[in-house]
């Protein structure tokens, strides 16, 4: 009797993690172990008093590119970014940000800083900790494809594109990489947008010198 029951805890235990894996939004439980440098995570508070989050990268010291979808819950007014730490391995705030742009033709936006914070989003001023942090993982697409710190990590990490079929419907603005760790798109309306159309999205913002 206790053996059919012991089975029978085995095998639901088993089902149970089947469906989560099956579940999007269950592979995104991301441990740090997982998280490839130059990801950043955006948290939201919009002007309706929604809150969500997404993806991203910085392209500059200042610059983060992310999907069009930051704007589906509302105008996003209160925009807290998120760096991994490998020195602390810690994912932590580290500044604010605002809309520059949003395109939703080309599933694209671009966000500016415009303040610093400490580790829990409070406002801080300019650190040199801030500019060494962003500088080391920066993506700048325009010359190069990957940031200029990495570590391994676990090849199951939901930022490799190979992995992407588990996040792509669930995650917004999240940046995928290849084995190598160079970058290879976003993810944006179950879709992922290329470095060409990236790189095109920017060079229209450049045109219409938004700032």
């Amino acid at each position: 009797m206790f053996n059919k029951i012991l089975f029978l805890i085995l095998f639901i235990s088993l089902l149970d993690s089947k469906q989560l894996y099956n579940n999007p939004k269950e592979y995104m439980i991301i441990n740090k172990e997982d998280w490839i440098l130059g990801v950043i995570k955006l948290d939201i508070n919009f002007s309706n008093g929604a809150f969500g989050s997404t993806f991203g990268f910085f392209l500059d010291e200042d610059t983060i590119i992310t999907s069009s979808e930051i704007t589906s819950l509302g105008f996003p007014v209160d925009i807290n970014v998120k760096i991994k730490d490998d020195d602390t391995d810690l994912i932590i705030c580290i500044a604010k940000a605002r809309l520059l742009a949003s395109d939703a033709n080309k599933s694209l936006a671009m966000l500016k800083l415009i303040n610093y914070t400490d580790d829990y989003c409070n406002y801080s001023h300019k650190k040199i900790y801030h500019q060494e942090l962003i500088k080391s993982q920066m993506i700048q697409i325009l010359h190069h494809q990957k940031p200029k710190k990495i570590e391994m990590i676990s090849i199951e990490s939901p930022f490799f594109y190979k992995n992407c079929m588990h996040t792509i419907s669930a995650e917004q603005g999240m940046p995928y990489f290849d084995k190598e760790y160079n970058l290879i798109g976003i993810s944006s309306n179950n879709k992922i947008i290329t470095l060409d159309k990236i790189i095109d999205f920017i060079y229209d913002i450049q045109f219409k010198k938004l700032e």
